[in-house]
């Protein structure tokens, strides 16, 4: 949020001009600490707080931006404006507009949300199961008009920042999503405990997985359980 706040409210003051623009671009990078999960993935210096409230993560270039006069910027960006418009994450496409209702309104915040939303198989192998336990499609009602099982979506969503289980060698909680399989995820280390692949197999790949022991295999189903009983009401 203080890196965000930083960049938005020093933006405000950039005049809308290319050579400005790209200033406060050099500026950014200087500031910033430029250490990174993936380091072969452009960071975009131009990502702020945008909304009446400054409360939603987004483009400080969009035309839509109050001080950018309907003028679009982009052009300006890594990508330039054409692959700004035009291109759409996988989860816009491969996950169910039910299923992104639901993360939508059950992420415990914005952080957690743009985290989780870009995890397609994982959403989708989650959801799944629930609908499996159900034996029916699963509506967002289901969730959204039921506490209990609103809280325990938002727990399961919240694995993504908190599992306990994740390997040491991982780049943390996020994500990369592109389809060039540049830093696709380890298979779980289930021969080295002597057990065989796990029920929840994908939804622990998923989280980046790592055991020490069964015992530690087993506390990590019993949570990814006990959390999908709760969604279902067992």
């Amino acid at each position: 949020m203080e890196m965000l706040t930083w960049r938005t409210d020093s933006f405000l003051h950039v005049k809308r001009n290319m050579d400005d623009i790209l200033a406060f671009k050099e500026e950014v990078e200087y500031k910033e600490p430029q250490e990174r999960p993936f380091p072969e993935f452009h960071h975009c210096p131009y990502i702020g707080l945008v909304g009446k409230e400054h409360s939603r993560v987004g483009c400080l270039l969009h035309p839509l931006m109050d001080e950018n006069k309907g003028i679009d910027f982009r052009g300006l960006s890594f990508y330039g404006g054409m692959a700004c418009r035009v291109y759409f994450c996988p989860t816009y496409h491969q996950l169910p507009a039910p299923f992104k209702e639901i993360v939508r309104e059950t992420a415990s915040n914005w952080y957690a949300y743009g985290l989780v939303i870009t995890e397609t198989k994982l959403l989708n192998t989650i959801f799944e199961e629930v609908e499996n336990r159900l034996n029916r499609p699963l509506t967002k009602n289901d969730i959204l008009k039921n506490k209990n099982a609103l809280g325990a979506v938002r727990k399961l969503l919240d694995l993504k920042i908190n599992w306990p289980f994740r390997r040491l060698s991982s780049p943390g909680p996020a994500n990369y999503f592109f389809e060039d399989r540049l830093y696709s995820r380890p298979p779980v280390n289930y021969e080295t405990i002597g057990k065989s692949v796990s029920r929840h197999n994908t939804i622990l790949q998923e989280l980046e997985s790592h055991f020490n022991s069964a015992n530690e295999l087993h506390a990590a189903e019993d949570i990814i359980d006990r959390l999908l009983e709760s969604i279902i009401g067992e």
